[in-house]
């Protein structure tokens, strides 16, 4: 696997790029990042529900003697 990463030339491929092309796949990378946005809202992973999560989760540790509340 290292093998083939080490093969693919990311940046080369980058600057070979034709601004034909890189406008559609930009917009493409854009909508894909949109989509994972909308999934995370609608499953409830937003910035408030993950905090709440973050909550339970130290009162959990801290409940269970496993860690100091102050540190």
């Amino acid at each position: 696997m290292i093998d083939l990463l080490a093969q693919l030339n990311v940046v080369d491929a980058w600057n070979e790029i034709s601004w034909e092309d890189a406008i559609p796949f930009m917009l493409t990378i854009i909508g894909l990042y949109w989509v994972k946005v909308k999934i995370d809202t609608s499953v409830g992973l937003g910035r408030k529900k993950r905090n709440q999560l973050k909550q339970v989760i130290v009162e959990s540790i801290t409940e269970s003697g496993l860690a100091d509340k102050n540190s």
